[in-house]
């Protein structure tokens, strides 16, 4: 016994000096490492419990269903409530709805008001991108994307058993170039030797930009906030359903060409390509070539002669990409050619979200549509929506009390798999069957228990009068029955009588 153990220390200390020693074996490309690989071993005794694998219960669904279940039924319930409030909201502002002439002054005695109001949106000052220098006259929203070229690691890991007590971990860190809206930090890379990437000069990702002077006609009519204007851009607002809903050409959100660069100053490091804005700190080769390619939407291919102006220059390729090159376009949002529709609270030049007046329900009304809509076809919208919404969370909330069903009722397979002499492995896919049908029946009972309390919660009248309703279809073939019964009685005490 002596000697065993002796034998496992001088096993587990030889593990430890390799595992002190890491060795990597890479592909080098620019200087840097394309593949690190370490490789260690791991020492694990047969004799006792492998305390990193998990063994699954029967047991251990029951807790996350009972949460799934109640979260479920809590979202059944809320919802509900929220139908309610919104149909309230939308009956109201059917009946308190103004309709406006968008060429007739502002009247101050529409404020607090729910209005609805058509025209033309217009902005005096534009947007500029101060980054970069970029000015667009006509844009209500400028929509820049900025990404940069670099490093990105990957990490992958293989396990051999080697022997009884030894398992070999292979852990590979890869690296590759690609363009990325994120910056990654090459610091904490498992080699950041030959795979830097500098900190980019602006920030990446999405930036929006929105005018905040955008009016109807001309600057003579309402002010339009920016998030009024966030609507139209909304993919809720753009989304494709049917009838004048198509948006088939969508003529207010566009890419940017910046063409000859009449919209950009000077750039240092920087040239224009079709694909927007480049930085590049090695550009100096590249700008050497005796021409530079202008193109335009209009104009065929011409070579421009760049001593005539200072200007940055246009290109039609860009260059081959090096580790901290930038790349940004930009999309904008102009006015709709065909105007817009608006629904919202009139304060003096403002407009703003309006509320029922008859509820402290938080629910509101505020929207802008691309074209010319009435009050009555935007506030169809509205109903539309909120039905749909309203079925998506039902829907939803059922299959949430089913999967929550499920999983407590799953320890039942669980627990008969454990029979003996195969019977366990027999009968198990049947009660699999069998908790499924049961799960699936108790949630639409559930589901429909939790919003018909819901509904007498929210709305008792209406609750009462479907429950009076939904009686008398539950006892209807009982009460019919035993009027039948009391008739055939009566029919046959009438025949005695008059045999008698």
């Amino acid at each position: 016994m002596f000697f065993y153990y002796l034998r496992v220390l001088i096993v587990a200390f030889i593990i430890h000096i390799v595992n002190s020693q890491r060795l990597g074996v890479g592909i080098n490309n620019n200087g840097g490492v394309d593949v690190i690989r370490h490789e260690r071993y791991e020492y694990h005794n047969p004799h006792h419990h492998q305390p990193h694998r998990i063994h699954q219960g029967p047991f251990d669904g029951i807790l996350p269903g009972i949460i799934i279940t109640i979260a479920s039924s809590y979202l059944l319930w809320w919802n509900e409530g929220r139908a309610v409030r919104d149909a309230k909201l939308i009956s109201t502002a059917q009946k308190e709805v103004v309709e406006l002439d968008s060429t007739a002054d502002i009247d101050t005695i529409n404020n607090g008001k729910l209005i609805h109001i058509t025209g033309y949106l217009s902005t005096q000052n534009g947007l500029t991108d101060a980054d970069h220098g970029l000015y667009r006259k006509d844009a209500l929203q400028l929509i820049r994307s900025t990404e940069e070229y670099q490093w990105k690691e990957t990490k992958s890991e293989r396990r051999n058993r080697v022997s009884e007590a030894e398992v070999k971990v292979t852990t590979e860190y890869g690296y590759h170039k690609e363009w990325s809206k994120r910056y990654r930090d090459s610091s904490r890379f498992e080699s950041p030797g030959g795979h830097y990437n500098p900190p980019p000069p602006h920030q990446l990702g999405q930036q929006i930009y929105t005018v905040n002077d955008a009016t109807l006609d001309d600057g003579s009519g309402f002010h339009i906030r920016p998030d009024l204007l966030n609507q139209i851009s909304s993919p809720y607002y753009i989304m494709k359903i049917t009838g004048r809903d198509n948006f088939q050409s969508i003529d207010y959100k566009r890419p940017i060409n910046l063409g000859m660069g009449e919209d950009l100053p000077h750039l240092d490091n920087a040239l224009i390509s079709p694909r927007g804005l480049y930085y590049s700190s090695e550009l100096g080769n590249y700008k050497q070539q005796p021409s530079y390619i202008s193109y335009t939407d209009n104009k065929p291919l011409e070579v421009i002669d760049d001593t005539k102006r200072q200007r940055t220059p246009v290109v039609k390729f860009e260059p081959q990409p090096i580790i901290g090159d930038v790349r940004v376009n930009w999309r904008e949002v102009v006015a709709p050619s065909d105007g817009v529709s608006i629904l919202a609270q009139q304060y003096n030049t403002e407009l703003i979200p309006w509320y029922n007046p008859n509820s402290n329900d938080r629910g509101y009304i505020y929207s802008l549509l691309p074209g010319q809509y009435t009050a009555k076809e935007m506030i169809e919208k509205h109903i539309r929506r909120h039905k749909l919404i309203t079925k998506i969370l039902r829907i939803t909330g059922w299959v949430g009390s089913y999967c929550g069903l499920s999983l407590i009722l799953g320890c039942i397979p669980a627990m008969i798999r454990i029979l003996p002499f195969g019977i366990g492995s027999f009968i198990q896919p049947l009660a699999n069957i069998a908790t499924s049908t049961i799960a699936l029946s108790t949630s639409v009972g559930l589901s429909c228990t939790v919003m018909a309390l819901a509904w007498l919660r929210f709305r008792p009248f209406l609750a009462t009068a479907l429950a009076f309703i939904s009686g008398l279809g539950f006892f209807s073939p009982y009460i019919i029955t035993l009027r039948l019964k009391r008739t055939d009685e009566v029919w046959v005490l009438n025949q005695n009588k008059k045999s008698s």
